[in-house]
């Protein structure tokens, strides 16, 4: 029985519009033609009720904007049945409408509509470089009714936008939206042949070193605090020599071989003019310790194991089709999936590779010079982040940059993570199903206001929201999502 009753329900819904369409007209003309004839007689009460169901039935089966105004003009018609001038009351809401599509044309982002009567809460463009924390279970609607409404508002106002994901669905959706609009995309799926290259020892040698580094770590640890350190130092300096002698051209492909031929190695020290760096290797040379050579060893086994995966080695190589600077600069779309089914733990290096990347590109932007918005989507963002994170949520606003980090629960986090996201992250959605702990979190932090006990047992494109709107925390409240349906297979998280 279930399949016949769904198959009725586009029925009822379209029935119910074209009866709705059908009498608001009606009862409109007919309001006009007795206030010009000045007749009094209202029209029967059989079709007053009709007009009441017809209202009932919209309301309840297509619960947005649009069968809300539907239904608030068909109200009017029927007060128009005893005083035509209540006609007013449409236009009125009409016109309120249409001043949030133009706040909306202004540059203001909708993230939901309310419960009860479906007024948009949306953020202008400073609100959003507060940061937005999703939070929500597979299954709740991160991807289709939070994350994919809001990257379409943002290809629509032209803002540059990063995704990066670990299953595929959004990038294509994004994909779709950004062709729609005559954007242009950089679409970085490793494991497509036509993936364009990413290098990620372009830029300054000190923040292409780190970079790698935490890529590293991200594969494998590097063990206690000070070998941890000794390798950075270690592969700061390989980097400054293979980039002041190779340039733009060097990448990870050189770094290793600069590790295993020492006769190139000391060749390429040579024809550095960096003084650190020469003497750096000079010492290192002139040690013959046990611990000096595993120092190196580790380091070379851990870019190994970077380097093994060809899909990885592909991407990585030079010459690189794009730099980060320039994405910013002229506000592409990035659309990165890095599934984790297909690269395993290379999807998070590379993740980490990308964001900390994008993360020095915006730090050497100019703060005092007004730049284009730019809007980082992190889908499971605890897989490409490291605990640094804090410091960059508390930064980016300066370089007009808004992050959107979406993740199932907090017992994901590390704490240093946690603390970062509740402290810096402002505008917050909880999603259906979300931990019977991670809600008692986020109710202690919102008080003094309360927060609905439903808000775990809403029902799906429903939500718990709330937002610092000019610069001032407004009280939870519960929400109506918008869905997108996503592409490829369907899958909605």
């Amino acid at each position: 029985m279930m399949p016949i009753r769904r198959s009725f329900i586009p029925v009822l819904r379209w029935a119910s519009a074209g009866l709705s369409v059908y009498l608001t007209l009606f009862f409109w003309v007919d309001a006009i033609m007795r206030a010009i004839n000045q007749r009094t007689v209202p029209p029967p009460s059989s079709l007053l009720i009709l007009v009441a169901a017809a209202v009932a039935c919209r309301a309840l089966w297509v619960r947005n904007t649009w069968s809300w105004i539907l239904s608030a003009a068909l109200a009017a018609g029927l007060c128009a049945a005893d005083d035509p001038w209540l006609l007013f009351v449409p236009v009125l809401f009409a016109v309120t409408v249409a001043l949030r599509a133009y706040q909306a044309r202004l540059g203001q982002t909708v993230v939901a509509y309310r419960l009860k009567f479906p007024w948009p809460i949306s953020l202008t463009t400073a609100d959003r470089f507060l940061h937005m924390h999703v939070l929500g279970p597979t299954g709740s609607g991160k991807s289709s009714s939070v994350l994919m409404p809001l990257i379409a508002q943002d290809i629509a106002h032209h803002y540059g936008i990063i995704v990066i994901e670990p299953k595929g669905d959004l990038s294509q959706s994004a994909y779709r939206q950004a062709v729609k609009n005559g954007r242009s995309v950089i679409r970085f799926t490793p494991t497509d042949a036509q993936c364009p290259h990413f290098n990620p020892l372009n830029g300054p040698a000190d923040t292409a070193a780190e970079g790698l580094a935490l890529c590293l770590d991200q594969l494998s640890p590097g063990g206690h605090p000070y070998y941890a350190v000794a390798t950075r130092v270690q592969l700061l300096h390989a980097v400054r020599v293979i980039k002041a002698t190779l340039g733009e051209s060097a990448d990870i492909g050189h770094l290793l071989t600069f590790f295993r031929d020492s006769k190139q190695q000391r060749h390429l020290v040579a024809a550095c003019r960096d003084a650190s760096a020469q003497q750096y290797f000079q010492e290192q040379w002139s040690r013959k310790s046990t611990a000096s050579r595993e120092d190196h060893q580790g380091l070379l086994n851990r870019l190994e194991l970077l380097w093994a995966n060809p899909t990885v080695r592909r991407v990585l190589s030079a010459p690189a089709d794009f730099t980060w600077d320039e994405v910013l600069r002229e506000r592409w779309i990035v659309l990165c999936a890095l599934s984790l089914a297909d690269l395993g733990e290379s999807a998070r290096a590379l993740g980490v590779l990308i964001w900390h990347s994008l993360a020095q590109a915006a730090y050497r932007r100019d703060p005092a010079v007004p730049h284009p918005p730019f809007f980082v989507y992190l889908d499971e963002f605890y897989q490409w982040v490291s605990e640094d994170i804090g410091d960059f949520l508390a930064l980016a606003r300066g370089y007009s940059l808004g992050l959107i980090l979406a993740h199932q629960d907090l017992g994901q986090l590390t704490e240093p993570l946690k603390q970062a996201v509740m402290a810096n992250a402002r505008q917050r959605i909880i999603l259906p199903g979300t931990a019977a702990d991670d809600v008692a979190r986020f109710r202690q932090g919102a008080q003094p206001y309360a927060v609905d006990p439903r808000t775990r047992y809403l029902h799906q494109g429903q939500a718990l929201v709330q937002m610092t709107q000019r610069g001032r925390l407004r009280p939870p409240c519960l929400v109506r999502l918008t869905h997108v349906a996503l592409a490829s297979n369907g899958r909605h998280a």
